[in-house]
């Protein structure tokens, strides 16, 4: 996210890849790709038996012809074994689709500068112009340039990430999408009918109004080593159905059918349909989600347009009930968000639909499978396995005992109108910005909630931890008790969900949920147990939300600026709250596991109950560890990067761990405010002078950045410095 002349890393690999390209250079080994589990690149395997299906005889005044019929059955047979089919019939004139490919030419044509305007670099989230988002030291690149937008529901559309050149491309996109639309209604019927279920058994779930339609136009350059670079990695794909307008010209597209990869070839006027993980799960496995891949070409570059289809993100997918037998029983679970878990398994390069997330194994999923194992070998007090090991980094090794931080205590109700411009308040406020501008790190006292309170929270909070595993881990959905951290969300109960094999593990259990806005609240997932939990949690967060207001407007007033400079970006009606209960068990070798690793806060601020007794929160200060102590009825405050970046640097965001104990457990409560995703954050302009330039720049949705860079071990705030 650095403002780089050539954009961001995943920009800056794009460019390589083109001047490799144009150079015939050697690709670097980040895009090599090692034999595995799908076999090697082979230079031209056989061409695959994918059937034309005339889409056209699916429409109502033709769906009962013997015509049909026969159609249907063939559509059954194609998607129950390769999964995809080459749809013609649809209704889609040659000149039209020419039309598309020559406005994802006439894009992918411009200059890089005029590309990079899109890119997501600059404007955040998954859309825009890049290549691949790297979270892995492992991942293997692809070798390809993309453009994604989102098409439906229309008023989810970015237009600001829509090309303004060539001038007719959002009409373009717009009117084939549209068509397609229609294309693919009439074909979740037909696929319905070839299964002998009512027409709307699929469309209900994957067509709705929130149903999303996202295009990926591909653009994938010259390649000196096509016999070792991708442009594309195998995998299936998320969605419930994909439709893909290939190169006119040129293959690439390759499917794994029966243990072997085929070509999927160019048919004139045929559009490709295959199926995505989402209607595999609802079919119970009749239908297949084919695992594909993208080849490069060492002559010829190669252009194509997928529309990727798929539910909105809350609607719940599982088998169809009438597709549960006794010869075929259930074989998925049920899911929300399916994206989220395809995503995480591709990235590690996992077949989602296999992971212990989907598949209904005697198991549970594998982060619940971690948090277990902490319980037994808390119990056992036996030696942590090897991916709970911190090697010493950057930010030194784990000290037995660092010194007490001098850690700031401040009156917060010396904060509140009637105090504010007193004497002792003059003096708090400098306070304030001494300890916000040096640690980031303050005890709040005078907040305003009483010491029985906390500590009934704390109660509330042992009393669910306390619980049998099996009640909070209760199936989601069948149980009704959706405690459990499913792997689509980023709510819930569960341990780390591990995203890279490098990855090294919090010793810690945690149950996260959404507080504020209250209208997304997912109340599915509050514990019913303790009865008072919910009630609890509100009151807490309540009472906390009134204390921010006061600290924002008391920061901005510290810094000689408007009260709300803060409050308006980071205090609006859609800013987050989010509450996340930590329980660290015993560990027997705390000089070596971390309840939590070295971190900054991706939120604005993040506010800590911390355990009453036992300490555990160190912050790194003058390059060196130090605790920070628990003060009685005090409440720590730290900041976010995203307070740091909004005072252009001048308050800090702490670096921070949570260390663990080898006799007593400890639990905590941290509340992270940030703003609404879609909220731009960037320094206060009456910050940026000729002493202090602007540090950062302008950003959405920071929070993804910051856990992309918490997995790969890397500091957020250093990838958004100008």
């Amino acid at each position: 996210m650095a403002l780089l002349h050539a954009g961001n890393d995943s920009v800056k690999l794009s460019m390589s890849v083109q001047e490799m390209s144009m150079k015939g250079d050697e690709p670097p080994p980040e895009y090599i790709v090692k034999d595995s589990k799908f076999g090697a690149i082979e230079s031209s395997p056989e061409l695959g038996q994918i059937p034309s299906i005339d889409v056209s005889l699916f429409s109502p005044s033709s769906l009962d012809s013997k015509q049909a019929k026969i159609e249907l059955d063939k559509l059954r047979t194609a998607l129950s074994s390769s999964g995809c089919i080459q749809a013609i019939g649809h209704g889609i004139s040659s000149s039209f689709l020419d039309k598309v490919r020559e406005a994802a030419t006439q894009f992918f044509e411009l200059p890089v500068e005029e590309k990079e305007k899109y890119s997501r670099s600059v404007h955040g989230g998954s859309e825009g112009y890049g290549n691949d988002v790297i979270v892995s030291e492992k991942q293997v690149l692809d070798w390809s340039y993309r453009l994604t937008l989102r098409v439906f529901p229309e008023d989810q559309r970015r237009l600001n990430l829509w090309p303004k050149n060539p001038t007719d491309f959002g009409e373009v996109v717009h009117e084939y999408a549209t068509k397609v639309k229609y294309m693919i209604g009439v074909l979740f019927k037909a696929m319905a009918k070839s299964l002998n279920l009512e027409e709307n058994s699929f469309s209900d779930h994957l067509f709705g109004e929130g149903a999303l339609m996202q295009a990926r136009f591909n653009f994938y350059p010259r390649c000196s080593r096509s016999d070792q670079v991708l442009g594309v990695k195998p995998h299936t794909d998320r969605s419930g159905v994909t439709v893909l307008l290939q190169d006119k010209e040129v293959e690439g597209l390759q499917l794994l059918v029966d243990g072997k990869w085929v070509r999927v070839p160019i048919v004139p006027h045929a559009i490709v349909v295959n199926l995505g993980d989402q209607m595999q799960i609802m079919s119970n496995g009749i239908f297949k989600s084919p695992m594909h891949r993208v080849v490069t070409n060492p002559d010829r570059m190669r252009l194509s347009v997928a529309l990727f289809n798929e539910p909105d993100p809350e609607t719940e997918i599982s088998p169809v009930e009438k597709l549960i037998v006794e010869t075929r029983p259930r074989l998925y679970k049920t899911v929300k968000n399916y994206g989220r878990i395809n995503y995480e398994c591709y990235q590690r390069g996992e077949v989602a639909l296999e992971t212990r997330n989907m598949a209904l194994l005697d198991d549970d999923n594998a982060s619940v499978k971690l948090s277990t194992s902490v319980r037994e070998m808390s119990i056992k007090g036996v030696e942590p396995p090897p991916e709970y090991i911190v090697k010493e980094g950057i930010f030194g090794a784990i000290e037995s005992s660092p010194e007490v931080g001098q850690i700031p205590i401040i009156d917060i109700s010396l904060f509140s109108t009637s105090s504010q411009d007193s004497p002792k308040a003059q003096i708090e406020l400098e306070k304030l910005r001494t300890a916000l501008s040096s640690s980031g790190c303050f005890q709040a006292i005078g907040h305003g909630i009483s010491s029985s309170f906390l500590d009934k929270l704390r109660e509330v909070a042992t009393n669910f931890f306390a619980l049998p595993e099996e009640e909070k881990q209760k199936n989601p959905v069948e149980e009704k008790k959706k405690h459990f951290k499913v792997a689509h969300r980023t709510e819930g109960y569960a341990h780390e969900v591990k995203v890279s094999e490098k990855q090294v593990l919090d010793w810690v259990y945690r149950l996260t949920l959404l507080a504020f806005p209250e209208d997304q609240r997912c109340l599915d997932l509050w514990p019913e147990n303790p009865i008072n939990f919910g009630k609890m949690l509100h009151e807490y967060t309540t009472k906390v939300k009134f204390m921010m207001e006061i600290l924002f407007k008391a920061m901005a007033k510290s810094l000689n600026l408007e009260e709300n400079s803060f409050a308006d970006k980071l205090f609006g009606k859609q800013a987050q709250m989010t509450a996340k209960f930590n329980f660290y068990p015993q560990c027997s070798r705390p000089d070596q596991v971390l309840g939590v690793k070295p971190h900054t806060d991706g939120s604005g601020v993040t506010v800590l109950l911390q355990d009453k007794e036992v300490e555990g929160l160190q912050v790194f200060v003058d390059d060196k560890w130090v605790r920070v102590p628990i003060i009685p009825d005090a409440i720590v405050v730290n900041l976010g990067d995203q307070m740091q970046i909004m005072s252009n640097g001048i308050f800090k965001s702490p670096m921070h761990r949570v260390v663990t104990n080898p006799d007593r457990m400890r639990l905590s409560l941290a509340l992270f405010n940030k703003p609404d995703p879609e909220t731009e954050i960037s320094p206060v302009e009456k910050l940026i002078d000729e002493t202090r330039p602007r540090v950062y720049k302008t950003v959405k949705n920071y929070g993804r950045i910051s856990y992309e860079c918490y997995q790969r071990g890397e500091i957020a705030l250093e990838t958004v410095k100008i």
